[in-house]
C-alpha cells in the first residue's frame, strides 16, 4: 500500500513539474478590458505555446484600471509558486490622471521585477506607458518584449472612456509578438 502512495505521489509531482506556469501580470491591456478573458492575448499565448508542444498554462493577471502600486501589492497572490515566467506589462494607468497617481512610479518597477528575480522567476516587461519605464526594467533585469501595442495597426485599437484597447484582432497580434519571448524566457528556441 505504501508504494502505491509512493507512486501517485511521484506521478502528480512529476504531471506538476511537466507544466510550466506562466503569469501575464498587468492592467486592463492584460486582462483584454472589456473583451471575453479567452479572447485577451495571454490565452491566445498559452494556445500559441501548446500548439509548439509547450504544456504550459499562461494565468491572465491583469486588472482594469490597475497601477505599479496595485500589482505590486497582490504580487505574491498574482503569482503563485511554481511559476516559472512573469510577463510583466506596466503602466499606463500610473499617474494617467488625478484619480491615478502612484509616488514611487519606478520603485514599483523595480521591486516588482527583483521580488520576482528573487524568486528565480524569469520576467520579460512589455511597457504600455513609455521608453523611460522600458530603461528602468531593463537596468532592473528584465528583458523588454516590445511595446504592450507595437504592432498593432491603428484599425484594432478602439479608444474608449478608459483609453486605447486592442480588438481580438489586435490581442492576437500581441500574443504573437511575446511568443518568442517567453519561449526564451522558458529556455526553448522559437
Amino acid at each position: 500500500m505504501r508504494w502505491l502512495g509512493l507512486a501517485l505521489v511521484v506521478a502528480l509531482f512529476g504531471a506538476a513539474a511537466a507544466k510550466a506556469q506562466v503569469v501575464a501580470l498587468g492592467d486592463s491591456s492584460t486582462r483584454g478590458y472589456l473583451l471575453p478573458i479567452s479572447d485577451a492575448w495571454p490565452a491566445k499565448l498559452e494556445a500559441l505555446l501548446r500548439q509548439r508542444g509547450l504544456n504550459v498554462s499562461v494565468a491572465n493577471e491583469g486588472i482594469n484600471g490597475d497601477t505599479s502600486e496595485g500589482m505590486l501589492g497582490r504580487l505574491d497572490s498574482a503569482v503563485p509558486e511554481g511559476t516559472r515566467v512573469v510577463i510583466f506589462g506596466c503602466c499606463g494607468n500610473d499617474n494617467k490622471d488625478k484619480n491615478h497617481k502612484v509616488f514611487d512610479h519606478e520603485g514599483n518597477i523595480r521591486t516588482i521585477i527583483s521580488r520576482l528575480r528573487a524568486r528565480g522567476i524569469a520576467v520579460v516587461f512589455s511597457s504600455n506607458s513609455g521608453p523611460s519605464d522600458a530603461a528602468t526594467a531593463q537596468n532592473a533585469g528584465a528583458p523588454l518584449c516590445g511595446g504592450m501595442y507595437q504592432g498593432v495597426p491603428p484599425e484594432e485599437l478602439e479608444d474608449s472612456k478608459a483609453g486605447r484597447h486592442p480588438t481580438p484582432k489586435g490581442h492576437d497580434i500581441i500574443a504573437a509578438r511575446m511568443l518568442p519571448c517567453v519561449m526564451r524566457a522558458l529556455g526553448r528556441k522559437s
